[in-house]
């Protein structure tokens, strides 16, 4: 394990969200003021990860979500669906992950096929997702950021009458995360062992910035860089935009060791005529790369290319 990285505890019966939020608290005091997770709009800390998360969960349940209840999430930030995905968990419910950019009518038809009966979305997913709950079971609408008709997620936070901690789940059993496109539950051993396959592939330490546009991976792999960045003390910067100039941006901006690409934006990378002031930046491509693009990267900016596994 890379040095001055965090290890997230595995003990019998501990499940996903456990896992990583005892790994963000432990974290806490070693990262000091450096975020965890980074959105054009929003920076969150380990730590105040950890707290809005515990908060959240409390909440929800003080709003009515009861165990095994599904709570759809339509979110496009890394903020939010961190917060949104393991709020849910900790609520004793299931989060079901939907496609950011998943129109409406496929928003609701995945909403109902899930069994969905709360929904957390965000700004820029609310116009569809709004949309796509009136045709659906979603009782509720939770969101982040401004959004007229909904419980702001802020208000989940707020102090309120305690409330009894739901029933410790079977992780091997029962369902952690309901993937909607396509259709799988996936089980909080199943997380745990996602989480470790990816922390022995990528190697991310304490000082590490991983840089990644949710869009450009399978859901489960999105959430799971996420955790791990969380755990390993790592930093995760979210880049909405779908462009390779808007991921160039970013990985400059932020001085990224580390950054996720797709075949097609590898090779805009690579021949891009801009100059590429950041070094030793490790590029992990989501598909075959293309043999030249990989060479140019290397010669011209001088960075790695490696398959994401």
């Amino acid at each position: 394990m890379p040095e001055g990285s965090v290890a997230p505890p595995v003990a019998a019966g501990t499940t996903i969200t456990e896992a990583v939020l005892d790994a963000a608290r432990a974290g806490a005091a070693r990262r000091g003021a450096r975020p965890a997770l980074i959105d054009p709009a929003r920076k969150l800390g380990s730590g105040a990860f950890a707290d809005e998360v515990t908060a959240a969960a409390d909440g929800l349940r003080r709003h009515g979500v009861r165990p095994g209840d599904v709570g759809a999430v339509h979110v496009a930030g890394v903020c939010d669906l961190a917060r949104a995905v393991h709020a849910v968990s900790a609520a004793g419910a299931v989060p079901a992950l939907l496609p950011p950019g998943a129109a409406a009518g496929e928003v609701a038809a995945l909403m109902n096929a899930s069994g969905a009966r709360f929904l957390l979305t965000g700004v820029d997913t609310a116009g569809r997702s709004l949309a796509a709950a009136e045709r659906s079971y979603v009782r509720q609408v939770f969101a982040f950021g401004d959004v007229p008709g909904t419980t702001p997620f802020g208000r989940l936070l707020e102090p309120g009458p305690a409330v009894g901690a739901p029933p410790a789940p079977d992780p091997l059993r029962d369902t952690a995360l309901r993937l909607c496109a396509p259709s799988e539950d996936v089980t909080h051993a199943d997380r745990l062992a996602d989480l470790y396959r990816l922390g022995g592939a990528l190697g991310l330490g304490g000082g590490d910035v991983l840089v990644l546009c949710g869009a450009d991976v399978p859901a489960l792999t999105w959430i799971g860089l996420t955790d791990l960045c969380v755990t390993q003390g790592a930093t995760l910067v979210g880049v909405p935009a779908p462009g390779p100039r808007d991921l160039l941006e970013a990985i400059v901006d932020h001085r990224a060791t580390v950054a996720v690409v797709t075949p097609a934006k590898l090779r805009a990378i690579a021949f891009d005529h801009g100059r590429v002031p950041v070094p030793c930046v490790r590029l992990l491509v989501t598909g075959a790369p293309s043999a030249e693009a990989a060479r140019a990267c290397r010669a011209r900016h001088g960075w790695t290319v490696s398959l994401l596994c």
